[in-house]
């Protein structure tokens, strides 16, 4: 395991790193959504596969990866987060995981070490870029021919979110998502930043040309959202309820639009 900085700079969301585990990692919410993605990983990626994670956070998924045999290049623009994430690769052991400060905005900067086998991000990561497009291009650069990206969003359209904010009569935050236009999320106080919320349709022109999208599938179309842990806690039957339930209706038509996050698959198809 290695750590590199190759930006000196304060993040957003070094405001909630401290606690980013304990809200959601570690979560009931959290667990059941990321179980999830952590399947389709396992289906898309082997041992011995080298891949970019873009926005890893706390380093979670880089080690569930790296102790199946999966070499990882991880990547955040968070110090605070990167910090921890290194805390956490030293302590399982995840001699496969390289830790980078590096924000999926300035992925050029490592295009000698391409190409890589696939690509993963997880949790919205590239819901708060300023650039997707740019991202989208330097990506297609950096996988080979045949290359998997797995890439989770937020939703456009969130089911949950839109009857619990309209049961505490908070309509704007209700259809937040419906708006095409860049929302300011406060993640704590004087710490924000932009979200864009995509369609499906959308993320596949921007990933063209040089992607395809093979499939995708909604993660939390059931699962609520991590917001309401408070209930999940209080009903732990009714959430794996809803986890038995997203199995079936992840890749529902219409359905599985409606969750909480989406999960796409993009193939590589050129240079």
């Amino acid at each position: 395991m290695s750590t590199r900085q190759t930006e000196l700079t304060q993040a957003p969301f070094d405001a909630i790193a401290d606690g980013y585990d304990q809200g959601f990692t570690f979560s009931r919410i959290g667990q059941a959504q990321r179980s999830a993605v952590w399947k389709e990983l396992d289906r898309a990626f082997r041992s011995g596969d080298r891949i970019l994670e873009i926005g890893c956070g706390t380093g979670v998924d880089a080690c569930f990866l790296a102790e199946r045999g999966v070499k990882v290049v991880a990547c955040d623009s968070s110090p605070a987060m990167i910090r921890i994430a290194a805390r956490r690769v030293l302590e399982r052991g995840a001699h496969a995981v390289d830790l980078r400060l590096l924000a999926a905005e300035n992925l050029a900067a490592i295009q000698q070490e391409a190409p890589f086998d696939g690509a993963f991000s997880n949790f919205a990561a590239l819901n708060c870029v300023e650039d997707l497009n740019a991202v989208a291009q330097h990506l297609g650069r950096l996988l080979k021919p045949g290359g998997t990206a797995l890439l989770c969003f937020m939703g456009p359209s969130c089911f949950w979110e839109v009857v619990w904010y309209l049961l505490q009569a908070k309509p704007r935050k209700a259809f937040r998502r419906w708006h095409s236009a860049i929302v300011n999320a406060e993640l704590a106080p004087k710490a924000s930043i932009p979200v864009r919320y995509y369609s499906v349709r959308s993320l596949e022109r921007i990933f063209a040309p040089s992607f395809q999208l093979r499939s995708w599938r909604g993660v939390g179309v059931m699962v609520p959202p991590s917001y309401v842990e408070s209930s999940a806690k209080r009903f732990p039957a009714v959430l794996k309820l809803a986890q038995r339930l997203d199995r079936v209706l992840a890749r529902c038509p219409v359905i599985r639009g409606c969750s909480d996050h989406i999960l796409l698959k993009l193939e590589q198809i050129s240079l």
